[in-house]
C-alpha cells in the first residue's frame, strides 16, 4: 500500500492509463487520496480486457461517503477502493469480478441492479467478497475460495440468491433467484455444455456438464476464461 495525496483537478498520470483526477472525490472537496496498489491493480485488469474502465467512484470524503450511503470505514475514504465498470458497458459485472480476483484485489463487490453494474475493488489486506442485486444489500461470500459460491438446484440463502439472480441474467433467463428446473436446463445448455459438446470435447478444461453452477462454469459463461 502506498497512499498518495493530491490536489483536485490534478491530471497527472498514475500508470499508463490511469491520472489522478480519475479517483477524486465528485463534491468539489480539496485534498484528495489514491492507492497507487489500487491504480496499478486496474491497470493490469485494463490489460487483460484491452478497453478503457471507467471509475464511478474512487476517493470520498466523509461528507460525501455519507452523503452516498457508504459505510463509515469505508476503503474509499482512505484512496483504497474504486467502484468501475467497462467504458462502453461491454463485459458484465460477473466476468470483471472475476478479474479482480485474478489481479488481487482484497476487497471485491460484484453489484448487478436495477441502479447499476459495476464492482467494487479495494486493496485490504484480508480478502472480503460480496454480491449485491438488491441496493443496500450485500450477502458476503468470504467463506468460499473463489468471488462467487458454487451453486445448483435447490440452494437458498442470501449469497446464492445473489449468485442464481447473476447466473440468470447471464443466462437471459427470469431473474428471481430461484434455483429451480428452467435455470438448471439453461445452465446444461450454455454454449460450451450440453451431450454434443460433451461427446465432442469442445467443453473447456474443468467445466462439466452437470447443472452445477461452480468456479469453471461462472469463467466460461461469464466471458471471463477469454481474459484469464
Amino acid at each position: 500500500m502506498s497512499i498518495i495525496t493530491f490536489q483536485r483537478g490534478d491530471k497527472t498520470a498514475l500508470t499508463k492509463n490511469f491520472t489522478k483526477s480519475e479517483f477524486e472525490c465528485p463534491c468539489g472537496c480539496g485534498q484528495q487520496s489514491v492507492d497507487m496498489e489500487l491504480a496499478e491493480k486496474l491497470q493490469l485488469l485494463r490489460d487483460k480486457v484491452d478497453r478503457p474502465l471507467k471509475i464511478t467512484s474512487g476517493y470520498r470524503c466523509i461528507t460525501n461517503n455519507a452523503a452516498v450511503g457508504g459505510s463509515q470505514n469505508s476503503k474509499h475514504r482512505y484512496g483504497m477502493a474504486a467502484d468501475w465498470r467497462t467504458e462502453n458497458r461491454s463485459i458484465n459485472p460477473v466476468a470483471l469480478g472475476i478479474l479482480a480476483q485474478a489481479v488481487g484485489f482484497g476487497g471485491i463487490g460484484i453489484y448487478w441492479h436495477s441502479r447499476g453494474a459495476f464492482v467494487h475493488a479495494d486493496t485490504r489486506g484480508t480478502k472480503a467478497t460480496w454480491l449485491c442485486t438488491t441496493p443496500g444489500k450485500y450477502p458476503s461470500t468470504t467463506y468460499n475460495k473463489f468471488v462467487l459460491p458454487t451453486i445448483r438446484r435447490g440452494c437458498t440463502g442470501p449469497a446464492n440468491r445473489s449468485a442464481t439472480i447473476m447466473l440468470q441474467k447471464l443466462l437471459k433467463l427470469k431473474a428471481d433467484g430461484l434455483f429451480g428446473e428452467g435455470t438448471e436446463n439453461a445452465l446444461m445448455e450454455v454454449p460450451g455444455g450440453g451431450l454434443f459438446a460433451e461427446a465432442k470435447g469442445l467443453i473447456p478444461d474443468g467445466l462439466t456438464v452437470d447443472g452445477i453452477c461452480g468456479p469453471a462454469s461462472w469463467k466460461a459463461i461469464s466471458g471471463a476464461s477469454k481474459y484469464l
